[in-house]
């Protein structure tokens, strides 16, 4: 059984689903390896002792609850905040209270080298979701695989995210100027992408915002940490903070860091632990389904 210098990485509010989750990655994966495991959070959701103890009492890996800060940038005006736009969803699913899940877009899609962290220390990192877990035992390493491969990243699902073979409006409402983004980006640097939807999208004289939708998208995904280390990612997430989109139109760090491994591999390596059944994506969901949102609504 060969380790890796691996880490497992949560952003996590949903006090009712963490234990469990915790508990399911360390029995289904975890306790072979014992992989250190940050539960990131924002406030003080997580600093009761006793939970943190109690937690820990019942798994052996090495968990670390980390408080990270949050904050809308200061070049984002409060009327341009995702929830105050006139779109479906916005006005039926995101009300400010859900403020704190545009912060956690921005902690995930930033997440190397964010201030109090240390997944910078590590080669691979897992970005595992807090009403996640697993049906049965994950019979393989996805580091161990990866390393394999010459790609930066796998994701335990990656594909089109449809309903009923058509892009869900709640999709299209989150990703508005997006492609717009994506165009002038590779524009601008002279970038070929090497995944062949995408490139061939791009290459159209009027490339579809439909189409867009119909692109692969991962969930879970696992990364090697040099990925963050080449100057196309620096200028790509540069250009995604820069432009606000985060928090004008809620673009998730799935979308941010899926059109990036379009740029550089061919495709997302699957390693179908959803397809399979051995990963649920929404396993404790039950539980508690919108995860909480931040203390300060006003920060």
């Amino acid at each position: 059984m060969k380790k890796f210098k691996g880490c497992v990485s949560y952003i996590s509010s949903r006090a009712q689903c963490i234990g469990y989750s915790l508990k399911s990655l360390e029995d289904n994966f975890n306790y072979k390896y014992n992989y250190p495991v940050y539960v990131h959070y924002f406030d003080d959701i997580y600093s009761n002792p006793d939970l943190l103890k109690n937690t820990k009492e019942q798994i052996s890996s090495s968990i670390e609850f980390v408080p990270i800060e949050y904050k809308t940038p200061d070049h984002i005006k409060k009327e341009d905040l995702y929830f105050n736009r006139d779109l479906w969803y916005a006005k039926t699913h995101f009300p400010i209270q859900r403020i704190g899940y545009l912060h956690m877009c921005n902690f995930v899609s930033n997440m190397y080298k964010y201030p109090n962290t240390k997944i910078h220390e590590y080669d691979y990192v897992m970005v595992h979701d807090d009403e996640a877990g697993y049906n049965s035992e994950l019979p393989y390493s996805p580091f161990e695989i990866l390393s394999e491969r010459e790609e930066y990243l796998g994701a335990f699902k990656s594909g089109q995210r449809l309903k009923n073979g058509m892009p869900h409006q709640g999709h299209i409402d989150t990703r508005i100027g997006l492609l717009d983004l994506t165009i002038e980006f590779v524009e601008k640097y002279n970038i070929k992408p090497k995944n062949k939807r995408l490139l061939e999208l791009l290459g159209r004289d009027t490339p579809s915002e439909y189409d867009f939708h119909f692109l692969d998208w991962c969930d879970t995904y696992v990364l090697k940490t040099e990925m963050f280390k080449t100057n196309l990612w620096k200028l790509w997430i540069k250009e995604v903070n820069e432009s606000g989109g985060i928090y004008k139109y809620r673009w998730g760090d799935n979308e941010i860091i899926s059109l990036f491994a379009h740029f550089v591999q061919e495709e997302i390596f699957d390693f179908k632990a959803v397809e399979e059944g051995y990963h649920d994506l929404g396993k404790f969901r039950r539980l508690q389904d919108t995860a909480p949102s931040v203390k300060d609504l006003d920060k």
